[in-house]
């Protein structure tokens, strides 16, 4: 088979480019390193909708920023993905930056900006140092589930007609009249074009395709995971006075799921190894103590780091100079969430795909015990009474959700695959609890053996081999 499209990388930019393109009647495959999807910086994020006050005027990052955040809403409740608008504050004491902020985002059409003063902050926030003077305030940003959203995108895609390989190692790539051949783990693929949206890694896989590399910064970014209802911050997402350095600088904010997130730093790092320090989290415990007055970080349940490229000031979207028929999309730092149905578009606009879009087969939403009443759980466990066995008892998740999660269209095979779906795993104890059941049930659902089982990628193995007494 030739595919119209393959897409390399399957982050969110990636499936974002993979669903639009499939929504657009192009027969697509979609390549990934990893085990599964969002496996790199889309797991590790703030999870942000930004409104698009941020970046400058005239920029792709402001342009795709403002035109994805506004269609957010409507794509996530068609994913059936968790999305709540609910509004971030600039705080700090210089106002004049403020008013630059405010100036900028009317630039950039964003709507809903407002800035307030010390009364109006503590009023909409009582945990605001009361040192504060002034805040931006941005009504329409967001919080979404990065993870998810990557997942729906790729199953939505699969359920019509995408096709998805994981643990895929691209050895070599050749030219050919019919269009770009990868050969990798003893097997090809040809596509008619190729979309690069690998992150972290586009230099290395540029060295295979013979394509334009860039000068890539990695940022990483280190964060606290606080325990759920440990924080008041009225639902808000609170960031400090950006700067160049910086960037958006460090925040808090709370998730979809109900915990809250401190940080991140954006260090300058040499390699794009998702490592935590000592440092840098004493640098965020530090910096958002500055913003809040009862920030307790001892409710910390996890410590995490993403990395994201940065390329120059922008994004980077465009035709290799060497090869007209690979398009380059690097350098999605932040706001790359927020604009990544945007971005979507676009690359779709530069591939000249202007077809109408297809009716799509809707992904089904897999039923849940978290939040249901008592009568809602027994009309699942008539249905099937694995409903009733709790396997997380941190998240009460059921043996039927995992179950469900291991049928579903990407076929995740993973402890973190099935974390990221249920949230088994995600709570308190970190998976103390539950993993080992988590691996039982994914060795008999999948037939293999439990010491196959992983965590993550390929070298990742739990069972390592048998003791003897």
């Amino acid at each position: 088979m030739i595919y119209d499209y393959i897409i390399v990388g399957g982050g969110v930019i990636g499936c974002s480019i993979l669903n639009k393109l499939t929504r657009l009647n192009k027969k697509c495959l979609l390549i990934e390193k990893g085990s599964d999807v969002a496996v790199g910086t889309s797991k590790a994020n703030s999870g942000i909708v930004h409104a698009g006050f941020d970046a400058m005027p005239g920029t792709l990052k402001a342009t795709l920023n403002v035109k994805g955040a506004k269609v957010f809403e409507a794509r996530c409740k068609e994913l059936s993905v968790p999305y709540v608008k609910n509004g971030a504050i600039v705080v700090g004491n210089d106002k004049s930056v403020m008013e630059e902020l405010y100036k900028r985002g009317q630039k950039n059409g964003v709507d809903g900006l407002e800035i307030i003063n010390h009364t109006q902050l503590r009023k909409l926030c009582p945990n605001i140092n009361e040192d504060i003077k002034y805040a931006l305030y941005a009504k329409t940003s967001a919080i979404v589930s990065p993870y998810k959203l990557t997942i729906a995108l790729a199953e939505e895609a699969v359920i019509n007609g995408a096709d998805v390989v994981f643990d895929y190692k691209i050895n070599n790539v050749n030219y050919t009249e019919q269009g770009v051949e990868i050969s990798g783990n003893n097997e090809k693929f040809v596509g008619k074009q190729v979309v690069l949206a690998v992150g972290n890694s586009h230099n290395e896989v540029a060295s295979i395709f013979d394509t334009k590399k860039y000068d890539i910064v990695f940022r990483r970014g280190e964060y606290y995971l606080l325990d759920k209802g440990s924080l008041d911050i009225n639902g808000l997402t609170i960031f400090p006075i950006p700067s160049k350095r910086d960037g958006k600088g460090v925040l808090v904010s709370p998730t979809t799921s109900g915990n809250v997130i401190v940080g991140p730093t954006s260090i300058v790092d040499e390699d794009s190894s998702p490592k935590t320090t000592r440092d840098g989290l004493q640098d965020i415990a530090l910096k958002a103590d500055n913003m809040l007055d009862n920030l307790n970080l001892k409710s910390n349940i996890r410590v995490f780091a993403g990395v994201r490229c940065v390329v120059g000031s922008d994004f980077v979207i465009e035709k290799d100079a060497n090869h007209s028929n690979v398009l380059n999309v690097t350098g999605i730092c932040s706001p790359g969430l927020s604009s990544c149905f945007a971005i979507a578009d676009y690359v779709a606009d530069i591939l000249h795909e202007n077809s109408q879009e297809k009716p799509m087969k809707k992904r089904v939403e897999r039923p849940t015990i978290q939040a249901k009443t008592e009568e809602q759980i027994n009309d699942l466990i008539k249905l099937d009474k694995r409903f009733g066995k709790i396997v997380c008892r941190c998240e009460n998740i059921s043996e039927m959700e995992i179950i469900n999660a291991i049928n579903s269209p990407l076929k995740p095979r993973s402890l973190d695959a099935i974390k990221r779906r249920t949230r088994a795993g995600m709570g308190r104890c970190q998976g103390g609890f539950c993993f080992m059941k988590v691996m039982e049930i994914i060795a008999e659902e999948t037939g293999k053996p439990i010491d196959t089982v992983i965590k993550e990628n390929n070298d990742s193995r739990i069972i390592i081999g048998d003791i003897n007494v």
